[in-house]
């Protein structure tokens, strides 16, 4: 199964890759009409929200938001909500989980954070941005991907770009998992902005 993850920006054609399911987050609802696929949206702040595109594969999905939030906030980048497609027994998870900023509390973040990998079992993927690298995350330990035994897929990754190259987008499953993701490449495509997060491609096996 081929995927796409992508904090959208930049105002790039989601058409013209090769993708059986796609996983946006941040993506404007004013593109929505572009998508030639079917598609499930979740709108969490001003023009963005959360995207699944799925060429053939049923899009049976829940949606949830998170228990700790900012109900107004300028900055329509922030999050509140994820979405679960289901697939036989397999879940994959699209999360927006919100930054620290003047308007949003470090305290928010750390709660979403927990929250969404506490959802995760051996048979469920997270796809989503966690705005800081690996080894800060660990530092921090309130997200410890080692002590939930996870594994990030996209750790040696830089998958974002502003006054340097970071890794801060996540496909997480547990260590233990059976699911296979092989074959990512980080797709620096052309788009409006020099700057912010790339398009990033995996396989899915399960």
């Amino acid at each position: 199964m081929k995927a796409i993850m992508f904090g959208y920006n930049g105002n790039v054609d989601m058409n013209q890759f090769d993708f059986d399911l796609c996983f946006l987050q941040r993506y404007s609802k004013n593109h929505l009409n572009k998508l030639k696929y079917q598609n499930h949206y979740v709108h969490n702040y001003g023009e963005r929200g959360l995207c699944i595109v799925s060429k053939d594969i049923p899009l049976n999905i829940q949606s949830g938001q998170f228990s700790d939030y900012v109900v107004e906030v300028d900055d329509d980048c922030q999050g509140q909500y994820w979405q679960t497609l289901s697939i036989g027994k397999y879940k994959i998870i699209n999360a927006s989980v919100s930054f620290p900023s003047n308007e949003m509390p470090t305290s928010v973040y750390f709660s979403q954070g927990k929250q969404l990998l506490d959802m995760m079992d051996d048979n469920t993927i997270i796809v989503t941005d966690l705005h800081s690298e690996d080894n800060d995350i660990e530092e921090d330990k309130v997200l410890s991907f080692k002590n939930r035994n996870l594994k990030n897929h996209l750790s040696t990754f830089k998958t974002y770009i502003k006054n340097g190259e970071m890794s801060l987008d996540k496909i997480i499953t547990t260590k233990n998992s059976s699911i296979v993701i092989s074959n990512i490449n980080v797709i620096k495509c052309e788009k409006e902005t020099p700057t912010g997060h790339w398009p990033i491609s995996f396989d899915i096996k399960y």
